[in-house]
């Protein structure tokens, strides 16, 4: 899975004004792709190329369920940083008054800037494995057990109003299926083939859209104020990862 690159459609008619920002009230997605990513592998990790499916063998050995604390930023295989963009967005103004006709003036808002799209992750919910012992690989099952919730949020404290004004640039700008809330299915399965004496991990978690940017007001002069830079992100799809 690659990561989105195209963070920003031009310098001109960047501006998200807070009035204009969808609502999203529903807390869980409703973009027409499925909730459930298809299971993704990570490099090296000791299955058989090609085995890993999402419909695993009836006969499989069933995972065990995994010990340790759960990563909220797991790396998510193929996943890469997108393309940077510092330069300030521009608004173009409006004509001024009759006193001020070449001034340019502009509505006072609250705006999102991304400068960075940085790399995705996963919000691990559910850890299992299968360790083989044996000289030949075998089927495993690993079916997602526990459920979680993640949330749009922000390295810093911001308001609800402030993270529906990045939920909008996330979805128009970056990815059309973040939402402002996700919850994990339980019963989710994959499996596959596992080598001859070894141990194949499998995490069940929520990915993250991942941005860097800033937030400021745009005032009526059309200049921009103080800018508040903060790491933001936003659940968008959930799913297994293979791993050694």
């Amino acid at each position: 899975m690659q990561k989105r690159s195209s963070v920003l459609v031009g310098v001109t008619g960047l501006l998200l004004m807070a009035t204009t920002v969808p609502a999203f009230a529903a807390d869980e997605p409703t973009a027409p792709t499925s909730r459930v990513a298809p299971p993704m592998v990570e490099d090296g990790a000791p299955v058989e190329p090609g085995s890993v499916t999402d419909k695993p063998s009836a006969g499989a050995v069933i995972g065990s369920d995994g010990g340790g604390a759960l990563e909220e930023d797991a790396p998510i295989p193929g996943e890469t940083e997108g393309a940077a963009e510092d330069t300030d967005p521009v608004f173009p103004g409006k004509p001024g008054d009759e006193l001020f006709p070449d001034a340019r003036t502009c509505e006072t808002a609250r705006f999102a800037h991304i400068s960075r799209n940085t790399q995705n992750t996963m919000s691990v919910k559910y850890k299992t494995f299968v360790k083989n012992d044996l000289n030949y690989a075998v089927d495993f099952k690993f079916t997602s057990k526990k459920s979680g919730t993640t949330n749009v949020g922000a390295s810093i404290n911001i308001s609800g109003e402030v993270k529906v004004l990045w939920l909008g640039k996330l979805k128009v700008d970056v990815n059309g299926s973040v939402s402002r809330s996700w919850t994990s299915e339980l019963g989710v399965e994959t499996g596959g083939k596992v080598k001859a004496h070894s141990t194949v991990k499998g995490d069940y978690g929520i990915m993250k859209e991942n941005v860097y940017g800033y937030v400021a007001l745009q005032h009526s002069n059309c200049s921009i104020g103080a800018k508040q830079y903060m790491e933001v992100w936003a659940p968008y799809r959930e799913g297994w990862r293979i791993s050694g």
